[in-house]
């Protein structure tokens, strides 16, 4: 585990929090913490492209970004469907459910954890005019939240760093 975490660290990107009612944890974060501003993206789907516990997702969240400093805080409200978050919410109720690293090279570092004994439970491609390759990992039995890993096109990049400087 050290190793992953040792190549992982220079990476950290994001806190993500799953939440009951978008709105409201978006009003706490921006009072509490002072996250600026939040952009949201609705009706996400997990759908085509992405597989949840080995078999083809669907599932529908809503999703907020913001930037707390150099951190991203993203927000989930599950809409629809069973999902990671939706086994989270039943499980331990609202809360932080991941961190994620933005790897240069993604295929490597999901290659990475699997030799880690890593277990994927979410993976797949969001192309929406950008491409965002992303794999969640289990790390329960490690004590550890959820870690997500991030592959970034260079138009998901640009998007994320007008987002964090306030731009969009």
């Amino acid at each position: 585990m050290t190793d992953v975490l040792a190549n992982l660290a220079p990476h950290f990107f994001q806190v993500a929090y799953v939440v009951p009612d978008l709105p409201a944890a978006e009003q706490w974060f921006q009072r509490v913490w002072g996250v600026p501003k939040f952009v949201r993206m609705e009706k996400v789907t997990f759908g085509e492209g992405c597989r949840y516990r080995g078999r083809p997702a669907n599932a529908v969240v809503d999703l907020s970004l913001g930037f707390a400093k150099e951190t991203q805080v993203e927000l989930i409200q599950s809409l629809q469907g069973p999902s990671i978050y939706t086994e989270f919410l039943d499980a331990k109720g609202p809360g932080l459910h991941h961190v994620a690293f933005a790897v240069p090279d993604f295929p490597a570092a999901v290659a990475h954890m699997r030799a880690a004994g890593l277990e994927s439970i979410l993976d797949g491609t969001m192309s929406t005019g950008m491409r965002v390759d992303f794999a969640y990992f289990d790390c329960d039995a490690q004590g550890a939240s959820v870690i997500e890993l991030l592959g970034f096109d260079d138009a998901a990049w640009a998007f994320m760093q007008q987002l964090k400087a306030g731009t969009i």
